[in-house]
């Protein structure tokens, strides 16, 4: 497909792409939904302002100033609104008005994509990761969106003598994470296969999971993360539609024969994301996502393994990818992006995660 977007075929936010954000304008301050295409967003609630329909199920969750409603609707209408999206930006007759429709992005303001509802943050690195996926239940209030500012934390570490002291924390590290956002739900008692991961899921996006090392190091391991991971992780303001990633599905990695019945998959498959790490504009590190030994199917069904359910709105995070560890200073920005393939030789980019470090309140 081929759009009439001036540049947008040479752009990784091209029609295979097509990601979804909210945002707001000087002139118009109201948040709503919006789809990235090259530098302009088009703005669905006016799409739909310019339709014959304005109050079936889909065309007043394009209204609403979240994602949240549309997440609700299942994959036949996430299907269904990205085909029209893409016919919006590649048919030449439908230039004219869909071009009223467009803002550049330089001209606005993002915000969250939606209210997250729960979050789940697996890890990739501990030990028995090969016998199951594990991993521990995190703070959603605390999932803040790309471009606002981490207040850098306070809680109990040890100081240069080895006594517990509370203040700022002194070892504030990166992780780079892709996350993926549920939106239709399960029964509780229920669990969901592997299986079923493209009728659960509407998209990816990139997280930075921060970490406070030095805190971490007073949590013990029965337990797992609590103040040195609950104070922030931040999310990227666009979610790449799981549709945008097919061509970027790879062959995971082989396991052992002995995985439960409960996480074997039909078909098993990674997504072929490149992640770069940068600290004040200077590449520091890349990980290989399609490199993992749990795939994001399989972190699914772990999270319903027991009967628990899927929310729409929550959020997984799929585990660390390799990074050298940091100690962040206060004024440092830091900036993660990813890449992926596309249909036919072309590359698509997951939005960037970034956000500034800034000095604890008070």
């Amino acid at each position: 497909m081929n759009s009439w977007v001036p540049g947008a075929d040479q752009s990784p936010y091209n029609v295979h792409n097509l990601p979804y954000g909210v945002f707001s304008t000087a002139d118009e301050p109201t948040p709503r939904i919006g789809v990235r295409i090259a530098d302009q967003v088009l703005d669905l609630h006016k799409a739909v302002l310019a339709g014959d329909c304005q109050t079936c199920a889909s065309c007043t969750a394009l209204r609403e100033p979240a994602l949240n409603r549309l997440l609700t609707l299942g994959r036949d209408v996430w299907t269904k609104v990205r085909a029209q999206v893409q016919e919006a930006l590649t048919e030449p007759s439908l230039e004219d008005a869909a071009s009223l429709w467009l803002t550049p992005l330089a001209d606005t303001r993002m915000h969250a994509p939606l209210l997250v509802t729960d979050f789940v943050d697996f890890t990739s690195h501990a030990p028995g990761t090969r016998t199951q996926p594990r991993g521990s239940n995190g703070r959603a209030s605390t999932v803040i969106p790309s471009g606002m500012d981490l207040v850098r934390p306070t809680g109990h570490r040890r100081d240069e003598r080895g006594e517990i002291v509370f203040g700022p924390t002194g070892a504030l590290d990166i992780e780079a994470e892709v996350g993926f956002i549920v939106g239709s739900e399960s029964e509780i008692g229920r669990p969901v296969t592997p299986d079923a991961f493209d009728r659960h899921v509407f998209g990816a996006v990139l997280l930075n999971d921060w970490t406070a090392r030095d805190f971490a190091e007073l949590e013990t391991d029965a337990l797992g993360p609590f103040t040195s991971k609950s104070f922030a992780t931040s999310m990227s303001a666009w979610v790449t539609p799981i549709d945008a990633l097919g061509a970027a599905r790879t062959a995971a990695p082989a396991q052992d024969m002995n995985i439960p019945p409960y996480l074997k998959e039909s078909d098993r498959y990674g997504f072929d994301l490149r992640l770069n790490i940068e600290v004040n504009g200077v590449s520091v590190a890349g990980a290989d996502f399609g490199d993992s030994y749990w795939t994001p199917a399989q972190q699914l069904a772990q999270l319903t393994a027991n009967g628990s359910v899927l929310r729409s709105g929550m959020l997984f995070g799929c585990g660390e990818a390799p990074s050298p560890r940091w100690r962040l200073h206060n004024g440092d920005i830091v900036k993660i992006t990813a890449t992926a393939p596309g249909p036919r030789g072309t590359a698509i980019a997951l939005g960037e995660v970034e956000a500034r470090v800034v000095p604890p309140i008070g």
